[in-house]
């Protein structure tokens, strides 16, 4: 059997064009049994059959997909590196302080410090014509 690394470039078309940004189905035949991949624009599939199906031929032609052979090393890599790593530990944070708030903050301040009273005053000019 071979894989195959098969792409969908409708991503990359014009706007203007039917096949811009749609699913591709791909079908082939595993074990006797007819099976359908949907591939999303910009994603790769890896597949692997004993010969490429006529749809695949199809798209290919139509400069829908791309279709490459694929060593076993290099489907190893690529799962490799698509699989999710497993989250770092959280690093163990410093004990919070309890919050504390203002009136508490004002009312020990008050405590502290000697009261004292400051006036102003202010006053206003006014401006007479002549």
């Amino acid at each position: 059997m071979n894989t195959y690394k098969i792409t969908n470039l409708t991503n990359q078309l014009g706007r203007r064009d039917s096949k811009y940004n749609s699913v591709v189905d791909i079908e082939y035949i595993d074990n006797r049994a007819k099976k359908v991949a949907k591939v999303k624009p910009g994603e790769t599939v890896f597949l692997s059959v004993q010969s490429l199906p006529l749809s695949v031929h199809r798209l290919r032609v139509k400069n829908v997909i791309t279709v490459s052979e694929v060593s076993a090393a290099e489907l190893r890599k690529s799962l490799e590196a698509s699989k999710p790593k497993p989250a770092a530990k959280p690093k163990a944070k410093a004990p919070r302080k309890p919050k504390v708030s203002k009136k508490a903050i004002a009312a020990v301040a008050d405590e502290a410090s000697p009261k004292e009273t400051i006036t102003t005053k202010r006053t206003t000019k006014k401006k007479t014509t002549e």
